[in-house]
């Protein structure tokens, strides 16, 4: 296990750069203000390096959603803390992203699994990603499924790609 910032190394992705997916916006109440089917694009690299080392300035991550004209993007998204369980679960809690689009805007803290099914050919990832503002605004997938790209790598700062 790696130490300071980096407890381990991700590159995550889907396959394709699109996946069925529903996305729902709630207000500080709790009341639904946006919800949409449509598809989304998932990346996020946190301290990856292809030796057997983690680099703490490999610190992105970013989520795209389109249903029909509404957009959700964060962007410039960074790492709060990071948790790999078995070379199949990469975890991030507490993470930081502008919201941009035409549904939602502003500062969010953000927390994403992302859940490698390696008994599926090729390999499915189960992703879930919560993203919540400062006033209690929250935007959230449902838990959807999605083949991992060829890139994908989720391990130790010791392992070697």
């Amino acid at each position: 296990m790696g130490q300071g910032p980096c407890s381990c190394k991700f590159r995550l992705g889907i396959a394709g750069m699109s996946a069925p997916a529903t996305m729902t916006v709630t207000d500080p109440n709790g009341v639904i203000i946006f919800t949409g089917a449509g598809t989304i694009d998932f990346s996020a690299v946190q301290c990856f390096t292809d030796a057997r080392r983690c680099n703490p300035r490999v610190n992105n991550f970013k989520v795209t959603f389109e249903s029909g004209e509404n957009t959700i993007n964060l962007t410039k998204g960074r790492r709060g803390m990071i948790t790999c369980v078995d070379n199949t679960v990469a975890i991030l809690t507490s993470g930081t992203a502008k919201a941009r689009g035409n549904v939602i805007t502003g500062n969010f803290e953000v927390d994403f699994s992302y859940s490698i099914d390696t008994s599926q050919n090729p390999d499915v990832a189960t992703i879930l990603i919560t993203a919540t503002r400062s006033d209690g605004t929250v935007i959230q997938t449902n838990s959807f499924t999605a083949p991992i790209s060829p890139q994908t790598f989720i391990g130790d700062c010791n392992e070697k790609l």
